[in-house]
């Protein structure tokens, strides 16, 4: 029997990739979205009468990857209070009621393991994008909480902070020449980053080979992170 494994945001960009990634290596994965169809079983994260219903559904779990996820681009003097609050509810909230969830429904003497997606961005603000910084700011703070919360129930948490990745979120950019020779000028490993390459990290933080990491953010940027100045 496999491990089964959520996976949200996962009709597109790196949700699809992880969902990919994680069948690939065996694990019996319910992809999620809140666009459902193709395989994809419905899932509102910021619903906790979704999330349960899902689980009443998929029954115990041996691992969660929350990637769902919004960003809009806009200054702060120009962003409403609904556009900031909506990026704290979809990244935050909708990542903490999957964790409440998993834990709530978790089974004595067994183990699990959560993979939240954060960003670079986390740690290496930018103008125009101050709302979703924040919340991917909450999302690695959150992490290591939960992590704290988790180890006496045997569920590790962790996080992936991906630097530039070729998702539609990305899209617009990446067709800008400009924009791309910027990124790559940034990136010490000279290029875009693959959705798929999230999806083997997220395998890793997943499977037993990372069983004493928990509480931890890998950056998955190409060294973005270690270049910043």
């Amino acid at each position: 029997m496999h491990d089964k494994i959520i996976v949200t945001g996962a009709a597109s960009g790196i949700g699809a990739a992880v969902a990919v990634a994680l069948s690939g290596h065996g694990y019996d994965v319910t992809a999620t979205d809140v666009r459902a169809g193709n395989d994809v079983a419905l899932l509102d994260v910021t619903d906790e009468n979704s999330w349960s219903s899902l689980f009443d559904t998929t029954g115990p779990v041996s691992g969660l990857v929350n990637c769902a996820g919004i960003r809009t681009r806009s200054m702060i003097v120009d962003t409403s209070v609904t556009e900031f609050e909506q990026h704290l509810r979809v990244n935050v909230t909708g990542t903490w009621l999957g964790i409440r969830e998993l834990l709530r429904r978790h089974e004595a003497d067994t183990r699990a393991s959560i993979v939240n997606i954060a960003s670079v961005n986390a740690v290496i603000a930018v103008p125009g994008q101050a709302h979703y910084v924040a919340s991917k700011g909450g999302i690695a703070a959150l992490t290591k909480a939960a992590a704290i919360e988790g180890a006496p129930l045997g569920v590790r948490v962790n996080a992936i902070a991906p630097g530039p990745i070729r998702t539609p979120m990305t899209e617009e950019r990446l067709v800008d020449p400009d924009q791309v020779q910027w990124l790559e000028g940034r990136v010490p490993l000279g290029r875009v980053g693959k959705p798929s390459e999230i999806g083997e990290v997220a395998n890793f933080l997943l499977s037993e080979a990372a069983s004493y990491v928990t509480g931890t953010t890998i950056y998955v940027d190409g060294g973005w992170v270690a270049n910043a100045v």
